[in-house]
This record gives structure tokens, sequence and C-alpha cells, in this order.
């Protein structure tokens, strides 16, 4: 009596169709993880580039959701001048909601928080991205801001 070879025998394709879902699983999982990276590549570039700093997230989702006009409309400060008549950060956080993440640095004795709206349309695309100076009184005074997916 000849033995069947392996590829004819049924538990060999049971074995070979959950390997393919495994792998397929690992490959195609939820973008995520791919932007919590990007995110976290992010945050290592601004720590290697400033003396001191730290990373916060918030669950919350915008109160708000931004529009390009919305966004125009920021008055954007002096960075030369300790970022003096640009938008205060609470204001736009009681306006838009709380940020998805927050990083703040030092450099030079001149302290920054960056922080990101992300999704602020509905889209995985639209971001907002302000950046604040620190103030004497410990205000944040916006001064550098970019966008992308605005409508």
């Amino acid at each position: 009596m000849q033995k069947k070879p392996f590829y004819k025998r049924v538990w060999f394709w049971i074995l070979a169709i959950v390997v393919l879902m495994i792998i397929g699983g690992s490959l195609g999982g939820d973008n995520k993880n791919a932007s919590s990276s990007d995110s976290s590549s992010n945050s290592t570039t601004a720590k290697s580039s400033s003396s001191t700093s730290s990373q916060s997230s918030s669950s919350s989702t915008s109160a708000q959701e931004w529009t390009q006009s919305d966004y125009d409309s920021l008055a954007k400060g002096d960075i030369m001048n300790n970022g003096a008549g640009g938008a205060n950060m609470n204001d736009v956080i009681s306006k838009y909601g709380k940020p998805s993440t927050s990083t703040d640095s030092s450099v030079n004795d001149m302290n920054t928080r960056t922080s990101t709206w992300t999704n602020t349309n509905g889209g995985f695309t639209s971001n907002v991205i302000l950046s604040f100076m620190k103030q004497d009184d410990g205000s944040y005074l916006l001064y550098s801001a970019a966008s992308t997916g605005l409508k």
C-alpha cells in the first residue's frame, strides 16, 4: 500500500488555511496601530530636538468639527516676541475640544506645546496641528499652525 503525499491529506489543507488566516489577520490589522506608531516616531523626533519633552494623550473627541475657515481665522502670534498676538490655547480648546495628543518641549528656556486634533471633520486625513508658546502667566499663545484635509 502506497502512502498519500502530504499535500493530498485533509490535515495539510486545514493547517494551510489556518496559517493563511493568521498571516492575513496580522497584515490587514486596523490602521490604529500604524497611526500610533507614526505618532510615536513624531514624538521621538520632538524629543531629540528639545532638552526636555513629555507627551500626554486625551481620548476625548472634538467639541466642534474644524473647517478651513475656522483654521484660517486663528490668530498666529509673533514667534520672535514669545507668541504675542496669537490665539489663547484655552480659547481654542473650549471651542474645539481637547486635542488628541499634546507634546511639551523646552529649548533654551522657551516652553512650547504642540497639540494635534485628528479626524477633525470625520475624515482620516483631516488633522489640525497647533504650536503654542508658554507665557509668564502660564497660558499658551499660538505661534504656528498646520492642517490637512479640512473643508
